[in-house]
This record gives C-alpha cells, sequence and structure tokens, in this order.
C-alpha cells in the first residue's frame, strides 16, 4: 500500500512526491525520499532556481553516442546563460577521461554508450571522488535502470522524451544540489513498489527481467563469444550488441563478464532460451 504519495498536476508538467518510507522500501539502503522532484509549472520552477544562482555559470558535459541527440541538448544548454558546455563525447571512457581533467558540474550521461557503458562511468566518477554530479539522460524508463543508476551515484533522472523544460529543471535542480527524477519514471516505481506486495520472496527468477534477445546475448557472452561474433550469430550489429550487453548489467547489477558469465551458468531458466 502506498502511504504517502501526492500527485501534483500542474500544468504540462506533473510532479510525485514520496514522502515517509515509501521510497527506502523500494530502493533499499540508499534514501531517495529527495529524489523525487516536486514541479509545480516548469518554467516558473526554472526561474526560481535561476534566480538562486546568483550568477553562477553551471559547467556542463555531454556523453551520448547519437550526434544528434548530443548536438541537440548541446544547443538546448547553451540557450541559457547559465549554463556552458565544456564537452561533448561519444562514450563512456572520454566522459571519465573528460570529467576528470575538465571536472565540470555535472555530467550528462547516456547510459548505454561504447567502451565504457554509463552506470560504469558514474561509478568510476564516484570512486575517483571527481566533484562531477552525474545526470543521466536516456530513453530506458524501467525501475530496474533507476535504481541502478542512483545506487550508482547519479544525482538525477531524465527521460529523453522529456520536454526542454525539465531537462533544464533537471540541470539546475543538480547543480544546486537537489536531486531530481522525471515524473515519467515515478510511476513506475509506484508501480514496481505495489507489485512488490504480491510478489512471494523468492518467486520467479532475476532473469524474467531480460527480453528474449538479451538472455540469447547472455547465454553466447557466457558461451565466451566477442560481441563481433554474437553480432554475427544473431544478424545484429555489433552496436546493438554492446546496448544489449550495457542493459543486461544494468538489469542484473552485474559490472563484468566474468560476472555476467556466472550469473548465466547459475541460472537454470537460460538453458530453455
Amino acid at each position: 500500500m502506498v502511504r504517502a504519495c501526492v500527485a501534483f498536476g500542474i500544468g504540462a508538467v506533473a510532479g510525485v512526491l514520496f514522502v515517509g518510507s515509501l521510497i527506502p522500501e523500494v530502493f533499499g539502503d540508499y534514501a531517495l525520499v529527495h529524489a523525487i522532484a516536486v514541479l509545480a509549472t516548469s518554467e516558473q520552477q526554472v526561474a526560481d532556481l535561476l534566480s538562486r544562482n546568483h550568477g553562477m555559470k553551471y559547467r556542463v558535459l555531454i556523453a551520448d553516442d547519437h550526434a544528434i541527440m548530443r548536438e541537440g541538448v548541446r544547443a538546448l544548454l547553451q540557450s541559457d546563460s547559465s549554463v556552458e558546455v565544456v564537452a561533448a563525447v561519444d562514450n563512456g571512457r572520454d566522459a571519465v577521461r573528460l570529467a576528470v581533467a575538465l571536472k565540470p558540474d555535472l555530467a550528462v550521461m547516456e547510459l548505454t554508450l561504447p567502451q565504457m557503458d554509463g552506470l560504469s562511468a558514474i561509478r568510476e566518477l564516484v570512486q575517483r571522488a571527481v566533484p562531477t554530479r552525474s545526470l543521466v539522460l536516456t530513453s530506458q524508463t524501467a525501475e530496474e535502470h533507476v535504481r541502478a543508476s542512483l545506487k550508482a551515484g547519479a544525482w538525477g533522472y531524465v527521460v529523453k522524451d522529456a520536454g526542454a523544460a525539465e531537462l533544464m529543471l533537471a540541470i539546475h535542480s543538480v547543480a544546486q544540489g537537489r536531486r531530481f527524477v522525471s515524473p515519467a519514471v515515478t510511476e513506475c516505481i509506484v508501480a514496481g513498489y505495489l507489485s512488490a506486495d504480491f510478489v512471494q520472496a523468492g518467486a520467479g527468477s532475476p532473469s524474467d527481467v531480460l527480453t528474449p534477445r538479451e538472455k540469447q546475448v547472455l547465454k553466447l557472452i557466457a558461451a565466451g563469444r566477442r560481441n563481433r561474433e554474437i553480432a554475427e550469430s544473431l544478424g545484429l550489429s555489433v552496436k546493438t550488441v554492446e546496448r544489449h550487453r550495457a542493459n543486461l548489467m544494468t538489469k542484473l547489477d552485474l559490472h563484468s563478464t566474468a560476472a555476467l558469465t556466472v550469473f548465466a551458468i547459475k541460472d537454470g531458466t537460460l538453458s530453455a532460451t
């Protein structure tokens, strides 16, 4: 039962505030009671946050493997005089390297990145104590992606179908030390919380969260196949296989090929895939 969930349907954007112990129950040992933004009209919220930055300029790094998305976000952010884009990269490894070198205030990070996925990049920045707050900007809306991102150390989570005003609200919120999660994904969080009331502990398999294609990729990873070999076997592009591998690591909260292999061996449900 959701004990305290107050929904605000104001203007074009709705906000959700979770009160009490809802968030700790859903997300375990990392309290996120302040991670859900309470939104009035997003334009007014951005104006309020802008009034609090006292002329500060936020330095932002963008990491997205799609050039159109990367340049579109850059153009949007540069339209705000309080934001300076210091770098835009197409892979996680360069994101970490430049964040260490430039120490931007924010890193706007896609989860499915080549060379190093977004979650690994966020963890690396946290482990290195880089003073850069990570804001995930992704098309992934499933609860496990939100959970894994915030647990890894992300300060915010925005979905790519959000409006420009919502993204700018997230940028300013995170830059000022306020955690932010898109209202669009709060529905997934609530749904997961409610469904947990009806699921017996230990029921099902951890691999149930995987799509049939992800299970196929996982089996081939466990068989020692490289990305190119998996791509040829399944008739996919190497880039698509890289995305499936990143999604597997996110959904299963596993962070190496060895860990994926051990999981695949132990999970008997995969043998029927």
